[in-house]
Order: structure tokens, then C-alpha cells, then sequence
């Protein structure tokens, strides 16, 4: 299997030095702050949009930045009544830090677990991955980095299963 190729800064100025000499040139000079506004200006990368940037934040939130999101939204008169609460606003506690399980969390997933019988592919499926997907078993048992999608997805599951 090809190893994912890196496309981060060091990645980006190389491609401006090479490609791009006069946005290079321009980026040393200060006209770009970074070397993403660099590559932005060379045609490199794309802007991304507001709601690209709200979509990232949402999904690095935790649940308790999420439920206060929400209040402030709801207070500002911008949410509708037909906008649906997520589920992870039932979760009163950090799920992860720093994309690791919290003690709390993994607390709590292995007290559902052992309740239902559950077995972590189980849980894998239930979040709409995989069976096969190990990253919540590692995480529970050597402390591993989650992806922040797979965050929420714990998040909503943990709300879900808050009677359990």
C-alpha cells in the first residue's frame, strides 16, 4: 500500500519555490503572511469557505462547547424551532482531550459495553463504521488518538445510551 503523500507547509513553500518563484519570492518579502495565503494566491489550495471553517470547529467541540454553542445560538434568535438538539448535548463531561479518551469516557463505554454485551466492533457499527474498525477498542485499551469524526459519533452514541 502507497504511504499518503504529506501536504503540509514544508510541502506547500517547496512547490511555490519551484513552481511558483514569484509568490515565493513574495511570501519572504512579507506579502503573505503564511505559506497557506502563499498558496492560496499561487493556486495551490483552495479558501476554505466559513462554513467549512464552522464545520471543523463543530466537530473539535465537545459536547459542553456544543449544548453552549447552541444556547447562544438559540438566545441570538438565529436557530429555528425546527432545528434539531444534538444528541451529545446529553453528555455532561469531556469525551476526548487532545483526540484521547477522557477516564470518564472510557469509564463510561466500558460500563454500556459490559451492560449490553457489547464488544468494541459492536460499537464500531453502531457509530456507522465498521466492525472491523478498531480505533475505539485501542483507544479504550492503549489510549490511542481518535479521528474528530469518530469523536462525535461517541458523543451522540454516548448521549443515546445515557439510560443504559
Amino acid at each position: 500500500m502507497a504511504k499518503k503523500q504529506v501536504r503540509d507547509s514544508a510541502y506547500y513553500e517547496e512547490r511555490l519555490k519551484r513552481d511558483h518563484p514569484s509568490v515565493y519570492a513574495d511570501l519572504k518579502s512579507g506579502k503573505h503572511s503564511t505559506v497557506t495565503d502563499a498558496a492560496i494566491a499561487a493556486g495551490l489550495k483552495k479558501a476554505r469557505t466559513r462554513l467549512q471553517e464552522l464545520r471543523n470547529a463543530w466537530t473539535k467541540a465537545d459536547a459542553v462547547e456544543q449544548a453552549d454553542f447552541l444556547r447562544w445560538l438559540a438566545a441570538s434568535g438565529a436557530g429555528s424551532p425546527r432545528m434539531s438538539r444534538p444528541a451529545s448535548i446529553g453528555v455532561t463531561f469531556k469525551v476526548a482531550v487532545d483526540r484521547r479518551l477522557t477516564a470518564e469516557a472510557s469509564r463510561r463505554i466500558n460500563e454500556i459495553m459490559s451492560k449490553r454485551h457489547l464488544k468494541p466492533g459492536d460499537v464500531m457499527a453502531e457509530l456507522g463504521y465498521s466492525r472491523l474498525n478498531a480505533s475505539v477498542g485501542m483507544a479504550l485499551a492503549r489510549g490511542t488518538q481518535l479521528k474528530p469524526d469518530v469523536i462525535v459519533a461517541l458523543q451522540k452514541w454516548l448521549a443515546a445510551n445515557a439510560g443504559a
